[in-house]
């Protein structure tokens, strides 16, 4: 076996009949008790082994879920309707599917993967994390389950068990996909049309059976009657064995026309128009979908042999030609996965680089605002400095004019001049003064105009009150 296997089913308490076979029936106790290896359950295993648990996350111990479901069963009651109007509740009943089930199975022997290396081990270990993340990409949400594997039987395989407990009623059928895609299909074209049989033939009735003589006190008619009893009742036996062979023969024919008749319908209608071909085509979706996400890359054919007829040389040349296609793909899948992380880290260098230049721009144009801000303040110190020295060479102006003034007051040179634009000795800060119109003066000049007048006047008045012509207006001294 180098294709894939996979097969699912549900399961109720009512023990239901396995297809193909005459004598054997499972129910949901056989099936986990066979996947938990009990004794009773296990007469088909020569040598039962402990089965392993398959650690994956979300699932629980197989007892744990059994116990769950068991509790969970016992707990749920429905509403019956009666034609009265009436309604009483009830438990679930015994042939309700509550079970979920699927079995996977590898195409290695137990014997070779116990004894196998190291990497044959890695290869049914990649086909197991598989099988795992395969089925819970495909459960919906709310769900319990188990995954155990069994070593004991010819080929290495894996049950999975588990339980709808989103569902009111725990149905184990809105998680098997064609029961499913079945159930969508009557939802739409409303109950599926059933394929009658042709009439059964009408059957002749036996003859009555002819009644005992009554017993008679005469020996010779008692004997006569028995006799004559004897006779009529091999004659009605003869009768129905004849009637029943002619019977069996009608219902013989019947029977032979009657399965040319249904194959004919299931032929050119069910298959085509149905719940079970709706039912079929989920199933070959799911085998195809299966192939995909676990086959394909686990190097397992999707067909065996006997679905092309193929010879056991071409057979080994297509399972040579799946691993190699495996290999391939999975070389494929790693570069391509190589590539995404080194192009994954070239983007990182490239977004990293790019804050960093980003970064340093803020810095840059940081240090350009302090530069500018420093500029400023180094401006407006040059400002402030000029400004007071200004004031300082305009105070030691002042000074100086003041003290020419008062020296000239004393000398009586200061009363030369009747106009101060005529007064040549006048210091240059006078005459600066003088020409700055008053309301452009600055405090400093005012004070010295205002002292310079007041030495005028008194200088006249020490020199015997010369008189003191009025000043013009632009050129008074005074405020």
């Amino acid at each position: 076996m180098a294709y894939q296997f996979v097969h699912i089913q549900t399961y109720s308490l009512k023990s239901t009949k396995v297809a193909g076979t005459n004598d054997h029936f499972n129910d949901l106790n056989q099936v986990f008790g066979e996947a938990l290896r009990e004794p009773r359950y296990c007469d088909h295993v020569p040598s039962p082994r402990t089965p392993a648990e398959i650690k994956w996350p979300g699932a629980i111990p197989l007892t744990d879920l059994r116990a769950h479901h068991d509790a969970r069963r016992a707990a749920i009651r429905e509403t019956v309707q009666q034609r009265n109007g009436g309604h009483y509740k009830r438990g679930l009943k015994s042939d309700a599917p509550t079970l979920y089930t699927e079995i996977h199975s590898h195409p290695m022997t137990s014997e070779e993967y116990r004894a196998c290396s190291k990497d044959d081990s890695a290869e049914v270990n990649k086909w197991m994390r598989l099988v795992v993340q395969d089925f819970v990409s495909r459960m919906p949400p709310g769900i319990e389950f188990s995954a155990v594997l069994h070593l004991d039987e010819k080929y290495v395989h894996i049950h999975i068990l588990a339980l709808n407990m989103a569902d009111p009623k725990l149905s184990a059928n809105k998680l098997h996909v064609g029961k499913c895609a079945a159930a969508q299909w009557r939802e739409e074209h409303g109950p599926a049309q059933t394929i009658t049989s042709l009439p059964r033939p009408k059957l002749k009735p036996r003859p009555s059976k002819p009644k005992r003589p009554k017993p008679s006190k005469n020996r010779m008619t008692q004997a006569k009657r028995e006799a004559a009893y004897v006779e009529a009742l091999a004659v009605w036996e003869e009768i129905c064995a004849e009637i029943e062979q002619r019977n069996a023969e009608a219902l013989d024919a019947w029977k032979r026309e009657n399965d040319k008749h249904l194959h004919l319908e299931r032929k050119t209608q069910s298959r085509k128009h149905s719940d079970k071909a709706a039912y079929e085509a989920a199933m070959t979706s799911f085998q195809d979908r299966y192939y995909e996400a676990v086959g394909k890359p686990c190097g397992l054919l999707r067909h065996g042999p006997r679905k092309e007829r193929l010879s056991t040389v071409q057979y080994g040349l297509r399972k040579t030609q799946a691993k190699h296609i495996a290999k391939v793909e999975a070389a494929q899948r790693d570069l391509v996965l190589s590539n995404r992380k080194k192009s994954q880290a070239l983007e990182e260098k490239e977004q990293a680089h790019s804050q960093k230049a980003k970064q340093i721009g803020m810095e840059q144009e940081a240090l350009e605002a302090r530069r500018e801000a420093a500029a400023r303040q180094e401006a407006a110190l040059t400002q402030r400095e000029s400004a007071v020295s200004e004031r300082e060479n305009e105070m030691d102006s002042a000074l100086e004019t003041i003290t020419d003034l008062v020296a000239q007051a004393e000398s009586g040179d200061l009363l030369d001049s009747d106009r101060w634009e005529n007064f040549e000795r006048a210091p240059k800060f006078l005459q600066k003064i003088i020409k700055t119109a008053p309301m452009s003066r600055t405090p400093v000049q005012r004070l010295v105009i205002n002292l310079a007048g007041m030495l005028k006047r008194a200088a006249a008045a020490m020199n015997g009150g010369a008189k003191d012509e009025p000043d013009d207006a632009e050129n008074s001294p005074g405020m």
